[in-house]
């Protein structure tokens, strides 16, 4: 668990002298940097850049994107609004119209929806909403990196509640650590990345009713889990949905998350996001996808058969342990993680060694995450681990 201590504010940066500045002094070619540079704040010095190499591949699978994307016909519809529409202007803030349509298709009432740039943004809104210098947030371990990055910067502690020997959430825990620490927000991904776990509704009501305060449960994948848990929103004013239109809606390009809660807290949340984040591309694309008759069923019904059968596949391999998942990816573990890893990357097979590396933290040590791509991707990959589990490829 992290200490309260390590996400203490930095003190008062010292006054800076215009003419020791002007001498050189504070140049880092003229002298050695401090360790800390004047005015920016001690976290960020613990914090590593959230970064994702992309090194040469034929098949991607390395970002839960989806492997197929939009029909052409919808996309045409969405390059024909771009052209119409004049460039000069700032876009719709808020986006009431997309909010519109996306409540329509969800069945909420328009103010239960507010729109920001991707998920990130309202996570980060969140925090920012929610958190402060000795706040609390509750959250699973492993679980989203962004979620943490976000929690520290707003100032707040950070409180990790571990999964089972299996990846799964482990719900007794959880409450009794809100219980213990009274946080300000829960954070809570289901389907989790990167361990596919999900939540049940019971699971998330409990969790809701441990705590007057917010809890946030991140939907990303929540298309390929089957399990609805929007019912709970006219129950329970402290529980906020965070959803994405970059996995199951194949929009990754346009960055569009949104909330759905309480309209009183998405109010809150509002006044901790930039103005005018979403710009003009994303709101017309989200528009015309959620306008467009349901064309994601077919696809998701695909990457769920996809996952059970490539799961199986890797399940009979030699000295792999596969774990549960409800999402677009699994999670494995072997101990050849780092050798499988740079295997697949030398015949074009890219996946996210989330494990693999010496510094990786000790619950995913020997860890990979695998996206579900196309049949034919899946197909590349099940050959390929077959291969080098078996010999073929050592």
């Amino acid at each position: 668990m992290i200490r309260e201590a390590d996400f203490a504010r930095p003190d008062t940066p010292p006054r800076i002298s215009l003419t020791r500045f002007r001498a050189g002094e504070y140049d880092p070619a003229v002298k050695e940097k401090r360790a800390i540079l004047p005015g920016f704040r001690r976290e960020l010095e613990r914090i590593p850049p959230y970064r994702v190499f992309t090194p040469a591949h034929e098949i991607k699978l390395n970002q839960n994107e989806s492997p197929i994307d939009l029909p052409a016909a919808l996309r045409e519809q969405i390059l024909i609004r771009l052209r119409e529409t004049p460039w000069n202007r700032y876009p719709d803030y808020p986006a009431r119209p997309l909010e519109s349509l996306i409540a329509k298709r969800i069945r909420v009432a328009k103010a239960r929806v507010m729109v920001g740039h991707a998920s990130n943004e309202l996570l980060y809104a969140t925090a920012l909403a929610t958190l402060e210098r000795g706040k609390t947030m509750v959250t699973g371990a492993p679980g989203y990196p962004v979620a943490k990055l976000a929690a520290t910067l707003a100032g707040g502690r950070i409180v990790e509640v571990p999964a089972d020997a299996r990846y799964q959430y482990e719900v007794d825990p959880i409450i009794a650590a809100i219980r213990k620490h009274d946080p300000r927000l829960v954070f809570l991904p289901s389907p989790n990345n990167p361990t596919g776990s999900t939540l049940s509704r019971d699971d998330v009501a409990r969790i809701c009713d441990a705590t007057g305060n917010l809890v946030m449960i991140d939907e990303a994948y929540r298309e390929f889990s089957g399990i609805a848990i929007q019912a709970l929103l006219g129950r329970f004013r402290n529980l906020v949905l965070l959803r994405t239109l970059s996995k199951a809606a194949r929009l990754a390009a346009f960055r569009i998350g949104y909330l759905v809660g309480d309209p009183d807290v998405l109010s809150r949340i509002e006044r901790a996001k930039p103005p005018h984040s979403i710009d003009v591309p994303a709101q017309i694309a989200g528009e015309t996808l959620f306008a467009s008759r349901d064309m994601l069923k077919a696809e998701i019904a695909r990457v769920r058969r996809e996952r059970t059968r490539v799961m199986k596949s890797f399940a009979k391999l030699p000295g792999v342990d596969v774990f549960p998942s409800r999402a677009n990816f699994f999670l494995i573990r072997t101990e050849d993680a780092a050798d499988f890893d740079k295997a697949l990357l030398a015949q074009g097979i890219l996946i996210r060694a989330v494990g693999a590396a010496p510094t990786a933290p000790p619950a995913l040590r020997n860890c990979l995450r695998i996206s579900l791509g196309t049949n034919r991707e899946n197909n590349a990959l099940v050959a390929a681990a077959r291969r080098y589990f078996r010999g073929g490829d050592r």
